[in-house]
């Protein structure tokens, strides 16, 4: 492979001149000097190769960030672009395997130091199978990203193909962020712009996906002053920007009555379309109703028992959402991991619905129609294993999208239309962590880690060396709450990078926040043996 690296903006001809001289993959890496949207700039008399790069990136382009890297895929076949907003120019090789080659002057880096919990295992020979547990959005993008770099994976799921937490017949892809730095907003930043390019990349008809962005009303004064305070974040503009309720209402064409922020590349989407799609690739075989019942490892490969039968590969991913806590691996059942039960609604459209032109979202959201009808919700309940259908959190439902949009609401449920009593949807449930941010990475083991780390729990600041104990080839990528079609699959694109010592999407620091290992590490600080509950 070959990563080369610009300190400013490169003309089209320079970049293009890297193709006759390297061989690929190619990686350009290129560290932005300001806030702004560059413009990549073609010769007098352009060729057509920079013809179809420039319209390449002006495609791919649209949901550019500047809180982290921007990675923009096969801007031309096997060359990518990744984009550095100035902010993390001096970080900019941390994410590479190997060293950068500046094609300008080098931007001086960053020492970056990594706790020996987070320090990622020694890369061995590129595997030749996987097994990836689990069947929804966060399995199917990891699978999708291993099988497109020559890995053969097989999936595993528990029920048919994005029935759970994935299997919702709208959602909607935007970030709902803070206007201050956190590594949420830094994830969800990210991610947004990933998984946007993948939806235009693998669904380009749209027969699944669209509306005319998303409009995030403000439905109280916490809202309405965090909302304020994106809206004067310009260097965002292109992304989103506060709206009016008039401007709001000429967006989504009917009646709003709130200001709010507005998404104008944000878009609904049907999950298990997404899913379909990222599972239709020839190195991708799928098991639907093969719940994993135990797996062991015998030195070299992973074996994993199912009633559909026994499946071996080198490594081992665990995708199983909500349904982590019931693993047969212990070290990942017993991380600290929470269900949250969410229930929507379907509903024929209505005169009224039919001139709605983009998604609303508040407390509640409600999707434009698709093939005539909406899909609306959700309810958010904690701690709840309950898959059932409930008439009773329909009406919640319903509730809240009367206060979202009362004329929405009656138009839609007034005059004996849509009876609650026929009413459709989807009940799932979803996997969330304690402080809200997925669980992504190789996973430790639990028993030897509170050995070998034990003295944090004297003093949290000890100075500690000592490799991380990891089991062999065991990975996860689970708990993304309700933010999953945003933060799934770039964090499948980050596990990937792991496994394949590629380069790597997220940064360090948030790559340390979303590791397993901060759970364990947690624990033994706070005098909490995580395997205490469970058989060891």
């Amino acid at each position: 492979m070959n990563y080369l690296a610009w300190n400013g903006i490169p003309t089209l001809t320079e970049l293009t001149r890297t193709l006759d001289s390297h061989a690929k993959p190619i990686y350009w890496a290129v560290c932005l000097p300001t806030r702004e949207i560059p413009l990549f700039r073609p010769s007098e008399n352009p060729s057509a190769l920079e013809q179809s790069l420039a319209e390449s990136i002006k495609r791919k382009i649209g949901c550019l960030q500047f809180n982290a890297m921007n990675v923009l895929l096969n801007v031309l076949p096997d060359v990518h672009l990744w984009l550095a907003p100035s902010e993390s120019a001096a970080d900019i090789q941390s994410h590479f395997p190997q060293a950068l080659q500046w094609q300008t002057t080098p931007v001086e880096q960053r020492e970056t130091a990594v706790k020996p919990w987070f320090s990622p295992i020694e890369s061995k020979a590129k595997p030749t199978n996987a097994i990836v547990i689990g069947a929804g959005i966060a399995g199917a993008a990891t699978a999708r990203e291993l099988a497109d770099h020559g890995v053969r994976v097989t999936v595993l799921g528990a029920s048919h193909t994005a029935c759970a937490g994935s299997g919702n017949r709208q959602g909607l892809l935007y970030a709902k962020i803070s206007p201050h730095p956190t590594e949420q907003t830094e994830l969800l930043l990210a991610g947004y712009g990933y998984t946007r390019q993948l939806l235009a990349g693998l669904l380009p008809e749209q027969h699944s996906w669209g509306g005319n962005g998303v409009l995030h009303l403000n439905f109280n004064e916490t809202e309405r002053k965090r909302n304020q305070l994106l809206g004067l974040q310009h260097h965002h503009a292109h992304l989103y920007r506060h709206v009016s309720a008039g401007q709001a209402a000429e967006i989504a064409g009917i009646a709003i009555r709130s200001d709010g922020l507005y998404w104008p590349q944000g878009v609904w989407l049907n999950p298990p379309a997404l899913v379909c799609a990222l599972l239709n690739h020839p190195l991708i075989g799928v098991h639907e109703h093969a719940p994993i019942g135990s797996t062991k490892f015998d030195g070299t490969a992973w074996t994993a028992h199912t009633p559909q039968g026994r499946f071996t590969a080198e490594h081992l991913i665990y995708c199983m959402g909500a349904h982590s806590p019931n693993a047969p691996e212990r070290n990942v059942s017993a991380l600290p991991l929470r269900q949250i039960r969410g229930q929507t609604g379907v509903a024929a459209a209505s005169a009224l619905s039919a001139k709605l032109r983009c998604a609303l979202s508040g407390e509640s959201y409600i999707s434009p129609g698709w093939q005539e009808q909406h899909c609306y919700g959700a309810t958010f309940v904690l701690n709840s294993n309950d898959e059932t259908w409930h008439p009773q959190e329909e009406s919640e439902n319903r509730a809240a999208l009367h206060t979202l949009n009362a004329d929405l609401a009656d138009s839609l449920f007034s005059d004996g239309l849509n009876p609650l009593a026929e009413s459709k949807g989807h009940a799932a449930l979803r996997c969330d962590s304690l402080d809200h941010l997925p669980m992504l990475g190789a996973v430790g083991d639990i028993a030897a880690m509170q050995q070998v780390y034990a003295k944090l729990a004297l003093d949290k600041h000890y100075r500690l060396n000592t490799p991380c104990p990891y089991l062999p080839n065991v990975w996860i990528n689970t708990a993304h709450g309700t933010r999953g079609l945003a933060t799934a699959p770039i964090c499948a694109a980050s596990l990937a990078a792991d496994i394949l010592n590629l380069p790597q999407p997220l940064s360090p620091r948030l790559k340390a926040a979303l590791h397993p290992n901060r759970a364990v590490i947690r624990a033994i600080i706070r005098h909490q043996p995580l395997l205490s509950a469970k058989a060891v």
